[in-house]
Parts: C-alpha cells; structure tokens; sequence
C-alpha cells in the first residue's frame, strides 16, 4: 500500500480522495486546514490520519503527495515536496503567475521526481483513442482545430461566487480555469505553441472579478493552428472539439468520436465512449483511472498524465491569452 497525503479536501479534493481510494491501492492522509471539511473526509472516506498544514506531516513517510489547494498556493506546495524528495500530482493550472515557476521545476527536476499535473481528460478513453487516430494518420497531417466548451456554469456550481473561480489571483475564470483543459488537449494532440491572441470578458456572470467568456486563437511550433472558445453562461451545454487534416476531420463531442473524409455531411465511424454510462459516475471514474495512473507512474511504469513543462507551456498559453487582450496584440511565447 502506498502512502497518499491529499492537500486540500475542497470539491476537487474530494474527487481525489474518492479516486485514490477506489484504487485499493493506497493508505490516504489529508491536509485541510477547514476544521469542517475535515470532519467530513473523515466521514466520508474513514481517514483517521489528517493535519491542519503541511508543515505539520512528515513528507518523508509519503510515497505521493496531491496537491489540491488553489492555484495561487500551487509552487510554494510543490515547492515543498520537492524539498521533501516527495513525487507529487498537482491540480491544474499550474500557477495563476510565472513568479518562481522555472525555479521550482528546476528543482523538481534536479531531484528526479514523479511530477504531474491533474488535467483528467488525458485518461478518459474517447480523447486517448482521438489522440492515437491522429498519430495512426487518419486524417492526415493535423493543421487546424476548433474546439467549443460552453455551458450554464452556475447550474453546475450555484456557489460559483463563493469559491476561487470568482477570484483571478486564485485561478478562477474562464481562461485560467475552464480553458486550460483544452489547452491542455492541444498540447498533448498538436504539439508546443508559439503565439497567442485573445478576446475575453464577464459578459454576463455577476458577483466575479474573472471572465466568463474567452475566443483564443494559438498557433503551434508545426505551423498548426487552433481556435478555443468558451462561454459559461449559455443554456446549452457544449463540447465539440474538431480536428482537421489533410485526409478528413475528427469530431469529438462530449463523448461521441467520428470521423469525416468527404463532403456529403455525414460522418462513418461513430461511437459514443459512455453509451450506457451515467455521465457524473463516468467522470468520477476518471479520477480513479488518474490516480493508478499516478501510481503506475512512481512504480516506474509509463504515464501519459501531463508533465509539469506541458503545464508551463499552458500557463503561459493562459497568462498570454490575457495579456493579447489587455495589450491588443498578438503575443510571442
């Protein structure tokens, strides 16, 4: 059995908690420093072992650390693990600034540790079998994409305005907090990215100091280019991710992949990945598959989770997407 520290036992917190302990492979501790949301992971998950700061647990006794604290906490915690020796899982985005974040992963990397960072959808079955279509070929060289996330935010979280997504320097909003996860998949399918332009804005959401609106065009060290849109306030909820090549597209939406290589409009190959599933068990299910992903990864095995320099590459996606808008150019990375 694995040692597991869980920092943080906020909503993602929880669906760590659940995740690691699905495994059946770890003996879970927490880090909260709300006397409340202790209590109730102990309830929930029969934790016995759990501390009000980091400072107050032995990281050497550890074998992995999640660190699920907001983001403005993220490198001083992965700092600390590094300094520990400790392999570590770290929420998404990496950090809310580039203040100190080449520094620590210096040091993470000088200690070779296990590092990754939680962007969930590179386990989910659907986006691994898209990923390995593009590399078999199917629709030729990758060149463009379009990507569409957008939804009534506050039916999925009617505290919205309580929790960090108000709040830009704790990494809430719709470029730092939904948008990175499709940055993310554009990483992971098209490669480093080089230059970025934005619109963004709170076009309706009240009570926020973040924006609930973002259009970010990015284009790739390939010369691939691609667009990301996101609003969180529309009624209908939307995932359509298009992949286009040089052969025929690949269109993912939400959990249906197909495929098209000619101008009839219909598309062959279609299958839905949670055909019979409940959406809500199917993306709690991931949490599980990403935590034995993690520990296959500090047993030596392969690990496809993404790496803290993906993350860096994101963050800086995140940060120059912001600073196109404000300074009304298109930034270089």
């Amino acid at each position: 059995m694995k040692r597991v520290l869980i920092v943080g036992s906020g909503g993602i917190g929880r669906r760590h908690l659940k995740g690691y302990s699905l495994t059946g492979r770890v003996q879970l501790a927490i880090v909260e420093p709300d006397a409340g949301r202790r209590d109730e992971a102990k309830a929930l998950f029969g934790i016995t072992e759990t501390y009000t700061d980091i400072s107050e647990a032995d990281l050497n006794s550890f074998d992995l650390a999640v660190i699920c604290a907001p983001a403005n906490f993220h490198v001083a915690l992965m700092r600390r693990c590094a300094e520990a020796g400790l392999n570590f899982l770290v929420e998404k985005p990496l950090s809310v600034t580039m203040d100190e974040v080449d520094e620590t992963l210096a040091l993470v990397h000088s200690k070779n540790l296990v590092a990754r960072v939680g962007y969930v959808r590179r386990v989910a079955d659907e986006v691994v079998t898209l990923r390995q279509q593009i590399l078999d070929g199917k629709i030729g060289t990758l060149r463009l994409a379009y990507l569409n996330s957008s939804q009534e935010f506050p039916k999925y979280r009617p505290d919205f305005q309580r929790t960090y997504y108000a709040r830009p320097e704790m990494g809430g909003g719709a470029i730092l907090d939904a948008a990175s996860h499709l940055f993310d998949m554009l990483i992971w399918l098209m490669g480093k990215p080089t230059d970025v332009s934005c619109l963004y804005d709170r076009l309706v959401l009240e009570g926020t100091n973040t924006e609930d609106t973002c259009l970010v065009s990015i284009r790739f060290q390939s010369g691939a280019m691609a667009n990301v849109t996101i609003n969180q306030f529309q009624k209908p909820n939307i995932a359509r991710f298009e992949f286009i090549g040089t052969k025929g597209n690949l269109m993912l939406e939400h959990s249906t992949l197909k495929f098209a290589d000619d101008d009839s409009g219909k598309w062959q190959d279609e299958r839905d990945f949670m055909q019979g599933l409940v959406p809500t068990e199917a993306h709690q299910a991931r949490f599980r598959m990403q935590a034995d992903a993690m520990l296959d990864a500090i047993e030596g095995k392969p690990c496809w989770l993404a790496t803290l320099d993906d993350a860096r590459d994101n963050l800086r996606v995140a940060l120059a997407a912001k600073q196109s808008w404000l300074e009304k150019r298109i930034v270089r990375l």
